[in-house]
């Protein structure tokens, strides 16, 4: 009996990368003798090719190993292909529709459970978190899809709010919608099955439907009808590549059952009963007869975010993620929808230190000869000692001795100082109490000598403005200067009155050649850097 193989040779012996017609010549032993020794192993590992040794081989050779003429002449036939690895598949990228406008919007029902909240609690709180708030789940906010009078129209399904581009689109959508029922009844009736010899079934990759032998007459049809239900955003040739095939009995009689039943659909609410055969004839019909009934032609149409996306064009769901995505980064943008919303609640927004907050009242700061009760008083004194404080600050300096907690009576009072704006409670627990602006002290008024009466006549009469000359440009001065010099001179200044440049370079010059007429050229530089 053999001895257990060990790991080295276990491995080796479960390697069987050697080509397919070498395998069936020789099969391959089971199990390694048990002793082997080390130049065996290395000639497995490394065969020769020399005479009947090339059918032991269990390894391909290396590429250094074969001969020019071997890369040239290829595998062998019968065996099977380099496997090499393609480049990875690159996602489709859906550009967003063009000229469709997205904004972003609040729903009103969710800012008037917060407005609604804001009132419960008495405490003030940031538009700004607000809006955060709002745009924090699609439950909470809408978008409003604009498009040009001059351009088509959108479709929308107003009983499951889907938005679609074209006619077509809204169609295929009809084949998923829940009210598809409502308008067309379907019934399951039997029929012949397919007649020939069937081999091979085709399946789709990816939703594992089955598509049918590729010998059967409606199979390129179905692979098309596939496509534009379950995939319409991946090119046709990159879906037809997914397509797998299954040769067994069981997956041909399956599908053999399965086409002998047929589906037809009759139209709900016509006094004449007519089925139509085929999906051909009830798009036909829907699109003439009932399209108006579940469609809007429209340019301009609310549509909420918790729309499932399937319930989109794909070019239409990137324009609304885009806005939904910039109006996440800057939820600024909706706070003044914000505050007419919030008018509409009657809830006071107002602005503090720059900042605007809504809250249950504006703040009022209370008078010095108001008198409250002794529980407020406390309350109010506490606070005018400290101005800003935390809460839990106020219920420990406030409360009598060993209670930690507040009373009903004492939350009574504190609500309603903070529902008339006397207190203002935020969210992280700050709580202020508002105070008048002290008035700045003015300086006492001086009153300016009486000025006599020719003085007062002088200036009641209106002033008149003196007629001045208007200097000539500079650059015409110059101009002048020029061509009153000697032709000489004037040639060895052309282009002086133009650029500075010239001038600094011909002053430079001028200073060491020192010309008989040297003053007027010093003039004209003295006006040309004055410009």
């Amino acid at each position: 009996m053999s001895e257990p193989l060990k790991p080295t040779q276990r491995l080796l012996s479960a390697l069987d990368l050697g080509p397919s017609w070498a395998r069936d010549a020789v099969p391959r032993p089971v199990s390694r003798p048990a002793k082997v020794s080390e130049e065996a192993v290395a000639r497995e590992v490394k065969p020769s090719f020399r005479g009947d040794d090339r059918r032991d081989r269990g390894f391909a050779p290396r590429r250094d190993d074969r001969s020019p003429r071997d890369d040239r002449r290829g595998p062998p036939r019968g065996s099977a292909p380099h496997r090499r690895f393609s480049a990875p598949e690159q996602e489709v990228v859906i550009a967003p529709a063009p000229g469709v406008k997205v904004l972003i919007e609040p729903n009103a029902d969710a800012l008037h459970l917060i407005a609604k909240e804001v009132m419960h609690v008495a405490r003030v709180y940031s538009l700004f978190d607000i809006a955060k708030t709002l745009l924090s789940q699609r439950e909470r906010y809408h978008g409003i899809f604009t498009v040009d009078e001059s351009k088509p129209p959108l479709y929308y399904g107003h009983r499951d709010h889907s938005l679609w581009l074209t006619k077509e689109e809204a169609v295929q959508h009809f084949w998923k919608a829940e009210w598809r029922t409502d308008l067309y009844e379907e019934e399951e009736v039997e029929i012949d099955g397919p007649a020939g010899n069937f081999q091979v079934v085709a399946k789709c990759g990816l939703s594992g439907k089955v598509l049918g032998p590729p010998n059967y007459h409606a199979y390129q049809s179905t692979i098309r009808q596939v496509h534009r239900e379950l995939f319409p955003n991946m090119p046709f040739d990159r879906y037809a590549a997914k397509i797998i095939t299954e040769r067994s009995e069981e997956a041909v009689q399956a599908w053999l059952h399965g086409m002998k039943t047929k589906l037809r659909w009759k139209p709900v609410g016509q006094e004449e009963t007519v089925w139509l055969e085929d999906r051909a004839a009830v798009e036909h019909h829907f699109l003439n007869n009932r399209f108006p009934e579940m469609y809007v032609a429209t340019h301009k149409v609310e549509v909420p975010a918790n729309t499932p996306v399937q319930f989109f064009s794909p070019a239409l769901l990137v324009n609304f993620k885009n806005a939904a995505r910039h109006a996440a980064s800057h939820p600024a943008i909706i706070i003044p929808t914000v505050c007419t919303l919030l008018e509409k609640e009657h809830l006071p927004v107002f602005k503090k230190q720059g900042k605007l907050f809504a809250g249950p009242s504006r703040p009022h700061p209370i008078p010095d000869d108001t008198t409250f009760a002794d529980r407020m008083n406390l309350i109010v004194t506490w606070m005018r000692a400290n101005p800003e404080t935390k809460l839990g600050k106020l219920w420990k300096a406030v409360l009598p001795e060993g209670e930690t907690d507040p009373s009903a009576d004492w939350l009574a009072d504190l609500f309603w100082l903070l529902s008339q704006g006397h207190l203002l409670l935020f969210a992280d627990d700050s709580l202020i109490l508002p105070q008048r602006r002290k008035a700045e002290p003015t300086a006492p008024a001086t009153k300016k000598p009486a000025a006599p009466k020719d003085a007062q006549e002088k200036e009641s009469k209106p002033r008149k403005r003196k007629n001045k000359k208007r200097r000539k440009p500079l650059l015409r001065i110059i101009e002048k200067r020029v061509a009153d010099l000697p032709p000489l001179l004037r040639k060895r200044l052309h282009g002086f009155d133009r650029t500075i440049s010239h001038r600094l370079r011909l002053k430079a010059q001028y200073r060491q050649s020192r010309p008989a007429n040297s003053e007027a050229i010093d003039e004209i530089e003295s006006d040309a850097t004055e410009i």
